[in-house]
């Protein structure tokens, strides 16, 4: 007897998670980068999620619908208006949706390396309490270079020498590009969504990343898991950075900082 079985399509390994923010220039060129991936396509899937506000949805859907990528793709928003910096939001919904054993994070002004997504397979499959931060730079020549990848950025020249002393903190996981495995993220409880609030910027990561250093996991930065930082499209926070980062710095210590180090700070007032 012929036995005829449904064609299944095999579960990914890899979740891609990028927020987007009315970059539609940058966007064409992530997708253009994640069909150049040295990562076969059925290995991960990408999973957008739009945090412009629902008057610019219509902008990144056209992206997309114009030139989408050969991996499995979804494209979801926040339903957050303009205003509020919901990354927390928007990568928690995403990861809630994720498919794959390991969550790579990326910003929408950053476009990939064509090792980037098996770099951090690699690194994952190695350690199984790995959660990484992978590799930035401003210079574009970062995108042409094949492993192994210079370190071209200050920061992450820093991140490297502590990581090699196995003392790469909180502050280092830094979602541009980092990864962690789904279960551990679920374990961690996700990103704060209180994080996302009007006027207030970052720390939602670090946040983040505090939680998953406690439960155990171990901080590396990987080199050769590169991303270029694009010049920015759209920047809601031009001009106001530095006070929405305040406010967010304030919330990340009311919620990290022992009594005695809070009563510190308000003694000798030292910003938040």
């Amino acid at each position: 007897m012929l036995i005829i079985r449904p064609f299944l399509t095999p579960m990914p390994s890899l979740s891609l998670i990028i927020p987007l923010f009315n970059r539609p220039l940058t966007l064409a060129r992530i997708l253009r980068a994640l069909d150049t991936q040295t990562l076969a396509a059925s290995r991960f899937e990408t999973i957008f999620v739009d945090d412009s506000g629902p008057e610019s949805y219509a902008i990144q859907a056209a992206v997309l619908d114009a030139a989408p990528p050969k991996c499995r793709w979804s494209l979801l928003n926040t339903g957050l208006p303009r205003d509020v910096n919901g990354v927390s939001v928007a990568r928690n919904k995403a990861i809630r949706a994720a498919k794959g054993s390991i969550i790579v994070f990326m910003d929408d002004d950053c476009v990939p390396n064509p090792h980037l997504l098996e770099q951090h397979l690699m690194a994952h499959d190695a350690d199984p309490n790995l959660a990484a931060v992978g590799n930035r730079s401003e210079d574009e020549k970062i995108l042409s270079l094949a492993p192994p990848i210079p370190i071209l950025r200050d920061k992450c020249a820093r991140e490297a020498a502590k990581s090699a002393k196995g003392e790469l903190g909180a502050g280092s996981f830094v979602t541009a590009n980092a990864s962690a495995k789904t279960k551990h993220l679920h374990a961690a409880g996700l990103f704060d969504e209180s994080f996302a609030k009007p006027g207030e910027y970052g720390y939602e990561d670090r946040d983040l990343g505090a939680r998953l250093l406690k439960a155990g996991a171990k901080f590396r930065f990987l080199q050769d898991a590169a991303v270029w930082i694009a010049p920015k499209e759209s920047d809601p926070w031009a001009g106001k950075r530095e006070a929405a980062q305040a406010a967010a710095r304030a919330r990340y210590h009311d919620k990290h900082d022992g009594a005695v180090k809070k009563a510190v700070r308000k003694l000798f007032g030292k910003k938040k």
